[in-house]
């Protein structure tokens, strides 16, 4: 309820915004309105603990932008940070590959956004926020969560493919190709952004990190938007050849089995071998400004026998975070079936 109460103030505050108002004002409303939300998690957080007897999160270290966290952009893989800072890059064209590298000064743990794990309680979940948006703006385009285990923590460097993906936890991540792939033809002056607040929107300087990335997409985002449309494939397969079936992942859910089972009887399949591709959700925001809509989604494989022919299918589960009662919503099973394989493969 309190949350309620809280969402609705923001909104009204908002939208009592003066429509030709200045930026520097707006700028303050919205920084207000990040304090105001932080302040009431930071809050209720202290009530849960306080109620349960845990010990209190700890909070990120106090990072000045660039400087303590840093990022480059480059266009080729290399070892390391130092090796690919020389070669940076601000602008790309359609179909260039992009890899991102980030240097910590201590290390991944420092600056981690920690918050408790709704779905295993007892254990946390370490976060930083990856987002594209127009340069100089407060605004994002999408959003991107890195999701780290505790044994992430100690790393003091971080390397990850934007495009086109690359199979393996936390190898790549899909928030530039989703960006690119929907430009339409032009140059468009982006910056890559990386936090470690989930409040959206934030001022310009409350990230950890940030450096420009123009696009300049004259003839179009093809290429691109074909990466974009195999992305999955890759992070599935490691391939975009879907002849190739996914690889099983450590991710379970007996809840969301048998809603996917329970989809496939419905049509008729009963599966010989099922399991999750992946090792967790993949969590995303779309949106405008105001209206980011946050969703995570993950994938299933499963196969079956029709007649005397074996195929496999691929079960994608999307779900959407409902802000007012504070969870994700019921799951949209889409189901992509009859890929053929061979009958030793059923079970």
């Amino acid at each position: 309820m309190k949350k309620a109460i809280l969402i609705g103030f923001v909104m009204l505050l908002v939208t009592s915004l003066p429509t030709f108002a200045q930026f520097e004002q707006r700028k303050r409303s919205r920084e207000r309105i990040d304090r105001m939300i932080q302040a009431n998690k930071d809050r209720e957080d202290a009530e849960r603990a306080s109620e349960t007897g845990a010990p209190a999160l700890p909070k990120p270290k106090a990072a000045v932008m660039n400087v303590d966290v840093q990022v480059v952009l480059s266009g080729k893989e290399f070892k390391t940070f130092a090796e690919a800072k020389p070669s940076a890059i601000s602008k790309v064209a359609d179909g260039t590959p992009l890899w991102l590298y980030i240097k910590f000064n201590g290390k991944l743990g420092d600056y981690v956004f920690t918050t408790p794990n709704p779905e295993e309680p007892g254990k946390l979940k370490y976060l930083l926020f990856a987002e594209i948006g127009p340069q100089g703006d407060v605004t994002a385009l999408n959003q991107y969560l890195l999701q780290f285990s505790k044994e992430d923590l100690a790393a003091i460097e971080l390397k990850i493919n934007l495009a086109p993906g690359l199979f393996g936890r936390n190898k790549s991540m899909p928030v530039f190709l989703t960006s690119a792939a929907d430009r339409k033809p032009g140059v468009w002056n982006n910056e890559f952004r990386l936090a470690n607040s989930p409040g959206l929107p934030r001022s310009p300087t409350a990230h950890l990190a940030k450096t420009n990335l123009a696009l300049d997409l004259a003839g179009g985002p093809a290429k691109y938007r074909q990466m974009n449309t195999e992305y999955d494939s890759i992070i599935l397969r490691g391939t975009a050849d879907v002849t190739k079936m996914p690889v099983p992942g450590t991710f379970f859910s007996d809840p969301l089995k048998s809603q996917i089972t329970g989809k496939l009887n419905t049509e008729g399949i009963t599966p010989a071998k099922f399991y999750f591709s992946g090792d967790d959700w993949t969590t995303f925001s779309v949106g405008s400004m105001m209206s980011m809509k946050q969703n995570r989604k993950v994938f299933a494989t499963y196969t079956y026998q029709k007649g005397e022919n074996c195929f496999y299918g691929v079960a994608e589960i999307l779900q959407t975070y409902n802000s007012f009662e504070s969870k994700y919503g019921e799951s949209t099973i889409n189901l992509t079936k009859d890929f053929p394989i061979t009958c030793a493969e059923l079970n």
